[in-house]
């Protein structure tokens, strides 16, 4: 999407994008988009929610300025885009999963001019970021609304959908896109599996879903203990540059897990081996890159890996979800 805009375009825009982060996660945080549904003007919805008045406008005049929002006079009111990503309690909702990104440390560089001179220097703070159980209700709101919406979507398209019953979602963090994936449909169950850390998180998240009769927290570490098995679905998101260090033996665990007929979902990044894009995986990985903890899944590692562990069908998509562009890995075993 950036490469889209000519270097000058780019270059022009670099002084404003903060401003711009700033801008949108402030409206985000006052919830200003479930306020303008319906048109209305500064004053009336500065006396509604007890803000400022002149700068309740400033806010509106920016964004609208930035097509967010439509104008008519003096009423201002949500573009439909705006309406489905940034209304609180719609199904694509995006809020919780940007303001999660925007404030995660692992997306601040540091000093790179420091870095490119001496060497990567690993920085405590960066680090902590890989302790995921430390986000708490922080990281389950990042796996909830837009990126379960996204999850669901892919996995309706897929011809095995509706056969689906035993779901494991590996390395699943706060445990939401597999609770979500056992919701979409009555007679699953789930197995949701993660760091020994993480229990606490992932219970707690089943119990606020009331799934405790339909999912299970199991708990280990999925490259060297046993992770299960009889799966119609496992789910793999972002978790493949852990596995891949292993080689096949790690995908050839996953393939004996599942039942005949069953398929992986991997969600990653799929840099090209050029480093040629997409650029918001680059980007995103840059901060752990630059600190000598190299990330990042290269473009035809999965499919390569996973042909060498027995899977003879891989279909690839290429995405762009909430998140950044994804390189989707679905692999089965046919017949």
């Amino acid at each position: 999407m950036i490469k889209k805009a000519t270097i000058y375009e780019q270059l022009t825009a670099l002084p404003y994008l903060s401003t711009y982060q700033q801008l949108i996660q402030g409206a985000i945080e006052l919830d200003l988009f479930s306020h303008l549904e319906t048109p209305k003007k500064a004053g009336d919805l500065s006396r509604k929610m007890n803000w400022n008045e002149y700068n309740t406008l400033n806010l509106l005049k920016g964004l609208y300025s930035l097509g967010y929002i439509k104008r008519q006079g003096d009423t201002f009111c949500n573009m439909p885009e705006t309406s489905n990503y940034l209304v609180k309690g719609k199904p694509a909702y995006m809020g919780e999963v940007l303001t999660f990104f925007c404030n995660n440390q692992g997306m601040n560089l540091g000093d790179v001019v420091q870095q490119v001179k001496e060497g990567p220097k690993p920085m405590e703070q960066t680090q902590q970021t890989m302790d995921f159980a430390s986000f708490g209700e922080a990281m389950r709101k990042a796996q909830s609304g837009i990126r379960q919406h996204e999850l669901l979507e892919i996995i309706r398209t897929l011809p095995e959908n509706k056969s689906i019953r035993k779901v494991l979602d590996l390395g699943c963090g706060a445990g939401c896109f597999g609770i979500a994936i056992v919701q979409d449909a009555p007679e699953r169950k789930g197995v949701l599996f993660d760091l020994p850390s993480m229990q606490k998180l992932i219970e707690e998240t089943v119990k606020i879903s009331e799934m405790q009769e339909n999912i299970t927290v199991k708990t280990g570490d999925f490259l060297k203990d046993e992770i299960g098995s009889d799966y119609d679905l496992i789910l793999c998101s972002s978790i493949m540059f852990l596995g891949l260090a292993e080689d096949a033996g790690f995908f050839k665990k996953l393939k004996d897990a599942l039942n005949p007929g069953g398929l992986v979902l991997c969600l990653n990044e799929g840099i090209e081996p050029d480093y040629s894009g997409p650029w918001d995986m680059i980007l995103g990985y840059m901060a752990f890159n630059l600190q000598g903890m190299p990330m990042g899944v290269i473009k035809g590692q999965i499919a390569d890996t996973a042909k060498t562990a027995g899977f003879n069908s891989i279909e690839n998509r290429g995405v762009l979800l909430s998140t950044g562009t994804y390189d989707i890995n679905i692999l089965r075993v046919k017949s």
